[in-house]
């Protein structure tokens, strides 16, 4: 059976998109596209900038309470806009013309780290102000994310989007590494509100390159209001789109039962005996893996059978659950790991990828909002249920439990919705 045909709105660039398609796909070919890297520069910068101001306020309520809990408090606020505005970012960005929308909040999103950079500097910052400032920075964050991630489709295209969305996807589980290590230095170097001050600047350089984006950042289709009407729009969209609502089932069900990351600890201390070092080790494994997953994908190009892909991608992250719960060993933990990170990255990127291939542009800030909001949500409940299944059954025997119940959630999807392995894209 054949997937369903959707119509994809020409790109908007430098480059005839007739043309595109008959030249070898490269790992780099989105690069060429100019549009294509002016947006790259742009999320890589705003990127960075949240990932730096997020560990710079967490280091500094520390330092200002010494408080456990008042660590956890920060760390709420910074992630409670995701549940708050995620669905409507993606309202605003099939609203409004997308460029401006992420310049008018990346430029508001200046002032909360130059406010808190100027506190800082005349020592009059208290935790309040800083979980104040951060509610609102994460705020407008997650309102232009949306925008962005809908701009990316009419950049490039349609044979370079799996392309351009993997290049993307690498940049931001990179900035997670780049952010947090550069606020470190910073601190260090230079203290807490030149750290401040960095990470607001960097908004500056991507607010340049989308104003110099030759895209319009109009969505498509008749203008709308922002609306209740809209939302369920979004809802109707995911639930008549039989293969995207494939998707949110085989991610909601293997991070449901499949999420590992908390009970790491408890592998580390009792069961390997490594340590801090060990613990630090088993956390990386996954980012070195799913980066080996990103570029692999870069190299195959744009791989046809986008549906059979993502099914075996995550019956792969099934199969590294049961043997990481099956390790005694600290070397065969690592391997593990890794390959969760490394199968998760595959399915993350080609999840997206069907998204904005299935999506109209008019429904494709939405469709990126409830990706994230959904993802957030399954973490949340998925910690929730990791910790509770160590507690009662045993890490080790959790993830067995984890491993059986994901490979059952991926067959019964397939079951159900016998679209997404038949899904191909022509």
């Amino acid at each position: 059976m054949r997937g369903p045909h959707v119509p994809v709105p020409k790109p908007e660039q430098e480059h005839s998109p007739g043309d595109q398609p008959a030249l070898p796909l490269r790992p780099w070919s989105s690069f060429l596209i100019r549009d294509y890297r002016l947006i790259f520069v742009a999320i890589l910068c705003a990127n960075t900038s949240m990932n730096m101001r997020n560990v710079t306020s967490l280091y500094q309520v520390y330092h200002l309470t010494g408080s456990s809990m008042q660590l956890g408090l920060a760390g709420f606020f910074q992630a409670f806009p995701f549940v708050c505005f995620g669905l409507l970012g993606g309202v605003l960005a099939d609203t409004f013309n997308r460029k401006r929308m992420i310049i008018s909040t990346q430029l508001l999103n200046v002032i909360p780290g130059f406010v808190l950079g100027l506190l800082t500097l005349t020592g009059t910052v208290q935790v309040w102000h800083v979980n104040a400032l951060n509610l609102v920075s994460s705020s407008l964050q997650v309102l232009s994310g949306p925008a962005r991630q809908a701009l990316v489709p009419s950049l490039v295209p349609v044979s370079h989007l799996m392309n351009a969305v993997t290049l993307t996807t690498m940049m931001q589980q990179g900035t997670q590494l780049i952010g947090p290590v550069l606020a470190g230095y910073l601190i260090e170097l230079v203290g807490v509100d030149k750290a401040y001050f960095v990470d607001a600047l960097l908004l500056l350089p991507s607010i340049g390159s989308v104003l110099m984006l030759r895209s319009s950042g109009q969505p498509g289709g008749a203008r709308r209001q922002i609306s209740l009407r809209s939302l369920i729009e979004g809802f109707e969209f995911l639930w008549h789109t039989r293969v995207i609502l494939s998707l949110f089932l085989l991610d909601f069900f293997a991070v449901l039962v499949g999420y590992y990351r908390p009970i790491l600890p408890i592998f580390a201390s009792d069961i390997f005996r490594v340590g801090a070092g060990g613990l630090g080790a088993l956390y990386a494994a996954p980012a070195i893996g799913a980066l080996i997953g990103s570029g692999l994908l870069l190299t195959a190009g744009d791989i046809k059978r986008k549906g059979v892909m993502t099914i075996s991608a995550t019956f792969l992250f099934a199969l590294s659950l049961g043997l990481l719960g099956l390790s005694k060993r600290f070397a065969l933990g690592l391997i593990a790991v890794g390959a969760l990170g490394f199968s998760d990255s595959i399915s993350v990127t080609i999840r997206r990828t069907m998204v904005q291939l299935l999506a109209p542009d008019q429904m494709r800030g939405r469709a990126s909002s409830f990706l994230t909001v959904f993802a957030q949500t399954t973490n949340s409940l998925g910690a929730v249920i990791a910790g509770a299944g160590a507690a009662l059954v045993g890490a080790s025997n959790a993830l067995l439990l984890g491993c059986l119940l994901c490979a059952l959630s991926i067959v019964g999807t397939c079951w159900a919705i016998p679209q997404l392995w038949s899904y191909r894209r022509e």
